[in-house]
């Protein structure tokens, strides 16, 4: 339960703590006077959004914080203790820092935490009911959440399994509807690989190839002149067509002479040697000489040959690579491209079966759900029925409908629409269509009710839920809230002394102008004063003594309720 509400600078509020109790909290103060700003203040201690422009002007920063006593509430206590939050002796302070610039700091009992975890803490302790959640009961989308909130853990488990396979049916629904999408762009490339794969292997393609060839080509430009060269320095080292002594002859006979001569003259020995040598790589040279001159005869076209091939490999790597190591990378590849999107095929068959298998299983799932909520729905009925009877609203009809819906959806196969009628033998109809305010008030409180007790929040609070109420009907939700008040925490804003005549503690929120300023405030009211403020919601400002007593007999009349009950 909420122990204490701290605030300072926030809007008019200078420096404000307001103590809480058991049971049922009430709030009232006249029009303008800032009610509705505590509970303001309160959401925002709890995370809701709020920039600089709630900082009090003249002031740097805001302080918010919120003292909750979590003592013997296991769900939140176990929450805390997965989220490393100590909360030993009982006792949880939120506190949130807000600066002109909108940037906000907070913490859980000392320690910064990130906002989100802060929000999930807050609404694990308060659940507010304002004008704003009695609108949402008008949006059929809010139906289905509070129907499955009510059905409890097994329908829970059965839509989380229904969500489950929602998310594997659409993850694979999704890749198969890209895979035939790209069918088309697909093909186009495989087809192109096919080309250019087909083009490379035709051309037989050998690293290096360009190279040799160009070698070959310059080689061939040249052939005649390489061939008259060749022949004549083969004429002059080896062998002569007019018959003249060649290079080889002449040093060939030279080695000989010396050869007789070297027995008078070592030195000479070594020269024939020498010459000799000189001989023999004369010999080489010209049989080079003759192999080059017959390789210039070389076979006619064959230059045109090269002169196509060099043009097919340049044609090549213009397309595929700047070298011929590189067009062959590419063709390896386009051809492991062209298997995986050869594999494509095979995806696309697996993923029909496996769109059409999870499909059955969200289907099985889904009929679970629609049980569970069935289920849910007649107990629902049955419960809305008891609190709405309590509301002096006994003759209504209340029906939660089950819509089906096509198709697979994360929540299952179906919507849920509240349907009510107000006036027995009338068909029930969307609230949105025949529900006025005052009916719509008891509703909601109806189902915040019966909701408090599935989620086990420890505090309810409520902002107007008096609006649009009068009488006998006034009565009976004064009465429901000091009800509620039995097994949670109530707080309650309202303007109806008949409810604030029920209240456990009675805060007065009034607005005052001190040295040019205003500022809000806020007194428990007792005793006296307690039937002075009652007497005022009744009367207005001229307070009279039928007035008075009027709220004296309200008072009464909720001391002899409580005692009764």
């Amino acid at each position: 339960m909420l122990r204490r509400l701290a605030v300072r600078n926030f809007a008019l509020i200078d420096d404000l703590a307001i103590e809480f109790t058991p049971g049922l909290n009430v709030i009232t103060g006249e029009t303008g006077a800032g009610k509705s700003l505590i509970i303001d203040a309160l959401q925002v201690a709890l995370g809701r959004r709020a920039g600089g422009e709630t900082v009090r002007t003249g002031s740097e920063k805001a302080v918010l914080e919120a003292v909750f006593d979590v003592s013997g509430a296991a769900a939140i206590a176990s929450f805390l203790h997965g989220e490393d939050i100590d909360v030993e002796d009982g006792y949880l302070i939120l506190w949130r820092e807000i600066g002109v610039g909108g940037r906000s700091l907070y913490r859980l009992n000392g320690r910064t935490v990130p906002l989100s975890l802060y929000r999930n803490v807050g609404h694990l302790l308060v659940d507010f009911h304002g004008q704003g959640e009695q609108q949402s009961l008008l949006q059929e989308s809010t139906h289905r959440e509070l129907l499955d909130r009510f059905g409890g853990e097994s329908l829970l488990a059965a839509r989380n399994e229904v969500k489950r396979l929602y998310e594997t049916w659409e993850q694979a629904r999704q890749e198969l509807e890209e895979l035939r999408n790209s069918a088309r762009d697909r093909r186009r490339l495989l087809d192109s690989l096919n080309y250019h794969i087909e083009e490379i292997d035709r051309a037989q393609v050998q690293p290096g190839e360009d190279e040799e060839l160009e070698k070959e080509r310059l080689f061939l430009r040249h052939a005649e002149k390489i061939a008259r060269l060749a022949a004549e320095a083969y004429a002059l080292l080896y062998e002569s067509e007019t018959g003249e002594p060649t290079a080889t002859d002449l040093i060939g006979q030279a080695a000989v002479v010396l050869r007789e001569l070297a027995p008078f003259d070592q030195e000479l020995q070594e020269q024939a040697a020498a010459l000799e040598g000189i001989l023999g790589h004369l010999q080489e040279i010209a049989g080079k000489c003759g192999h080059l001159r017959e390789r210039a005869a070389f076979e006619p076209g064959r230059l045109d040959m090269v002169e196509e091939r060099l043009a097919l490999l340049r044609r090549l790597k213009q397309k595929y690579g700047e070298t011929l190591a590189e067009v062959l990378r590419y063709r390896e590849e386009a051809a492991a491209e062209k298997e995986r999107l050869s594999r494509a095929t095979d995806r696309t068959n697996e993923l029909q079966r496996r769109v059409a298998e999870v499909e059955d299983a969200w289907q099985a799932a889904s009929r679970v759900l629609s049980e569970e909520r069935k289920k849910a729905a007649r107990r629902l009925q049955q419960e809305v029925a008891r609190e709405l009877a309590g509301l002096e609203m006994g003759r209504v009809n209340f029906r939660a409908e089950l819509v089906p819906r096509a198709g697979p959806a994360p929540a299952g196969a179906e919507e849920v629409t509240f349907l009510f009628s107000p006036n027995p033998g009338e068909p029930p109809k969307p609230l949105a269509k025949i529900a006025s305010g005052g009916e719509l008030s008891r509703v909601m409180l109806a189902l915040k009710t019966i909701l408090a007790r599935v989620d086990d929040v420890p505090c309810l609070i409520f902002d107007e839920v008096d609006a649009g109420i009068g009488g006998r009907a006034l009565q009976a939700v004064a009465e429901r809230l000091w009800k509620i008040g039995q097994d949670h925490q109530v707080i309650c804003v309202t303007h109806a002394a008949q409810i604030a005549c029920y209240a456990a503690q009675h805060h007065h929120i009034y607005k005052e102008v001190t040295g040019g300023r205003t500022r809000t405030g806020v007194r428990v009211l007792t005793g006296e004063e307690r039937i002075e403020e009652l007497a005022r919601m009744l009367a207005g400002k001229e307070i009279t003594p039928v007035a008075r007593q009027h709220a004296e007999e309200l008072v009464r009349r909720a001391q002899r309720v409580v005692t009764t009950c």
